[in-house]
């Protein structure tokens, strides 16, 4: 086997080093998504791995907590054969994620701020930034 990189591996490890956190957790959400749509336990279990690992208990806790339960239960489904079951709930929060991103990028007034209001950049609620290594 080689050493060198195909063209598609250097694209996506470039796409990744490029990313912003709210895509990390997209990607996070599609490779796990991909998981089970191929009823594979280990791409499942790997990607809620790196889901987990990515909460910020000391951010919101109570919101950490609950998604950390949530990836658990998805991959118990996943371990009983449920994979449709578990990809149902993590469409609907990457779902959720992918509006948060939207309206980041649509800008202020589609976050009911007005023009004069500061904006800061989003701080993905109980994320890490340590998704950046773990997705890599």
């Amino acid at each position: 086997m080689s050493n060198q990189l195909t063209a598609s591996q250097t694209y996506r490890i470039n796409q990744i080093n490029s990313a912003s956190p709210l895509d990390l957790v997209l990607m996070a959400y599609d490779a796990t998504l991909v998981g089970c749509a191929q009823c594979d336990l280990g791409r499942t279990t790997r990607g809620l791995s790196v889901l987990r690992s990515a909460l910020d208990f000391s951010y919101d806790a109570e919101i950490a907590t609950g998604l950390f339960r949530l990836y658990q239960y998805c991959a118990d489904l996943a371990r009983n054969g449920e994979y449709d079951q578990a990809a149902r709930l993590l469409r609907e929060l990457r779902d959720a994620w992918a509006q948060v991103k939207a309206r980041y990028e649509a800008g202020p007034s589609a976050r009911g701020l007005s023009a004069a209001q500061p904006v800061s950049q989003p701080a993905p609620v109980a994320v890490s930034p340590r998704l950046m290594s773990a997705s890599a």
